[in-house]
């Protein structure tokens, strides 16, 4: 009786004072019912992973984009049917070249689970220069839905047959005969029977590049108050993760957070973005450069000074065939504002008003991932311990040779999503 008592005392109280001394509350997200698109099609494709997806469809991306000037669509064959070649090729006659395709998004737009296909539809936002038959060139900002196919009965390969566009049965990469098969291992390399292929392409716009939407000023960004979208299923999840990994400590993840979000703060204000490359995908490295390409296309230059973390929070944790991952929100501040290179002067932003924002970051590990040798922190080289200031762009360290942004050995970020967006 006497701890109901002052329980009550404590929320009039509470309620008197206009709610500042009651806890910040936390949203849960409503239990999925029925389930969601993406856990039936783990239960239909237990390999599928939405990680390798996102990979694969940007290779293929980017690969229609390169070739589709070419006048013999034929190296095109094995990831496209005839459809949507065509509309891929729409208007090539005109161009000589299409380089330097830098991804600005890559999203997972929804999933149709049918009897025969499983189609995917993806979104792309990208950044890309076509050269005309004149020799002229155009900078791009294109926004595009692709609508990926693959027989209903498929199971996705694995991780080293997702990441190179070759046969998805042998891994060869020569192109396949005339009858669709691999010269190889004489497996079917078209009509999406063991792989995906784009069925559907449909440009949304297609605009000359302009400069990117500046921030007016500092303050608090909307969507900062919101309370947190929790997985109903966090508590299981965690304990089931503890479980399978006793020896992981969760102060020294928080560690390894708050150092990846200083590194890559100070990679895009230095404008270096090598900087940031050990702590990132291959997928969201893109989604950086694209954005960092596009300042200085602009002869722009977005500054950033006084960052500071102030709080990180569980949100999510997830497992698929291949891959684990952690999802938490980060609180911080900083000073953010955007100058011209040309001669400093400030265009966006504040220099003096500190910016206050939160966003999901979730970061992915392949499951069974083992560290070398080396400290465990966010410093080193997670295979061989060495310093990471040789880390080439396509995430290899230049003293061991292991490719370390894939997860393949500890914690990597793979995607950030804005607090007025994320749904958990």
């Amino acid at each position: 009786v006497p701890l109901v008592v002052v329980a009550a005392a404590v929320a009039i109280y509470a309620r008197n004072q206009g709610g500042a001394r009651l806890p910040r509350q936390v949203l849960r997200a409503p239990p999925r019912r029925p389930r969601p698109p993406l856990a039936r099609l783990r239960e239909r494709d237990p390999n599928f992973s939405e990680p390798l997806f996102v990979d694969f469809a940007q290779l293929v991306y980017a690969r229609g984009q390169e070739l589709r000037p070419r006048p013999d669509p034929a190296p095109l064959r094995p990831w496209f049917t005839d459809e949507a070649l065509a509309a891929l090729r729409r208007g090539a006659g005109e161009l000589s070249e299409v380089r330097d395709v830098i991804f600005g998004a890559t999203a997972i737009d929804g999933i149709d689970l049918g009897q025969r296909w499983t189609r995917i539809r993806v979104a792309f936002e990208t950044n890309l220069t076509e050269v005309g038959r004149d020799g002229e060139e155009r900078q791009l900002l294109r926004r595009e839905r692709w609508i990926f196919r693959r027989r209903a009965d498929a199971l996705s390969p694995g991780p080293d047959r997702m990441r190179v566009l070759g046969c998805p049965s042998c891994g060869s990469t020569a192109e396949p005969r005339t009858d669709g098969t691999c010269p190889n291992c004489d497996a079917v390399r078209t009509g999406g029977r063991l792989q995906w292929e784009v069925s559907r392409v449909e440009v949304l716009s297609s605009t000359p590049l302009s400069p990117p939407d500046l921030q007016p000023g500092g303050g608090v960004e909307p969507g900062t108050r919101l309370p947190t979208v929790v997985d109903p299923d966090l508590a299981a999840r965690r304990r089931a993760f503890t479980a399978r990994h006793p020896e992981h400590d969760w102060g020294a993840f928080e560690a390894r957070v708050r150092t990846v979000f200083l590194k890559l703060q100070e990679a895009w204000s230095s404008q270096r973005w090598e900087l940031a490359r050990p702590y990132e995908t291959d997928a969201l490295f893109q989604v950086h450069r694209f954005w960092m390409e596009r300042y200085r296309r602009m002869g722009l230059a977005n500054r950033l000074a006084d960052v500071r973390v102030q709080r990180i929070e569980l949100a999510r944790i997830d497992q698929d065939a291949f891959f684990e991952s952690i999802t938490v929100r980060v609180w911080a501040s900083m000073l953010d504002w955007t100058e011209r290179l040309a001669d400093g002067a400030v265009v966006g932003g504040s220099r003096t008003e500190p910016r206050v924002f939160s966003e999901y970051w979730t970061f992915i590990r392949a499951v069974g991932a083992r560290r070398g040798d080396g400290p465990d922190d966010a410093e080193h080289c997670p295979s061989c311990g060495a310093p990471l200031d040789q880390v080439s762009m396509a995430g290899v360290c230049g003293y061991c040779g292991s490719k370390i942004t894939g997860g393949e050995f500890d914690w990597v970020l793979s995607r950030i999503e804005q607090d007025e967006a994320y749904r958990g």
